[in-house]
């Protein structure tokens, strides 16, 4: 064997080992990896849902409003993509990552609703009954996907 192609072999192998020790490292869903993303996402939810009450007492524009349920929704987007990042070998670890990605997702949903409730009562006055309406049910679904996320934060130790 030439000196180059040992080398390329030798380089070859500890690139193979470095793979290894990477995706060896890769993090698992505990209650530890999951705790940065899921207090993201849950104060992302509540300030979404602080939008929605400023917007229902006319504290605030629908404009300003619609434009903090979508940045936060970029903050869930962007737990979400973390989680999914996480490497997940038992079972236990799996239910708790998917059970935190199906809590995330009914938050994007959501945050999505809201959005497009806030944007919709640009032109209307919040005091109408239709609008009212419209911006208490994206609040009780807020709450709802709040109230998951923390009873999901609870069973995983997570404060």
């Amino acid at each position: 064997m030439s000196k180059s192609a040992r080398s390329l072999a030798v380089f070859l192998t500890f690139l193979a080992a470095i793979a290894g020790l990477v995706s060896g490292c890769s993090p698992h869903p505990s209650a530890d990896t999951l705790e940065g993303p899921a207090k993201e996402v849950s104060s992302a939810v509540r300030a979404a849902s602080l939008a929605v009450d400023l917007r229902m007492a006319d504290s605030t524009t629908a404009a300003a409003a619609s434009t903090a349920a979508d940045d936060m929704l970029g903050e869930v987007e962007s737990a979400t993509d973390k989680i999914h990042g996480f490497d997940a070998p038992t079972q236990e670890e799996r239910t708790l990552r998917n059970d935190m990605l199906a809590s995330f997702s009914a938050i994007s949903r959501a945050l999505l609703h809201a959005r497009d409730v806030l944007t919709a009562s640009a032109g209307e006055p919040v005091a109408s009954s239709d609008g009212q309406a419209r911006l208490s049910s994206v609040k009780e679904e807020l709450r709802t996907a709040t109230d998951q996320l923390d009873s999901l934060m609870t069973k995983a130790g997570i404060q």
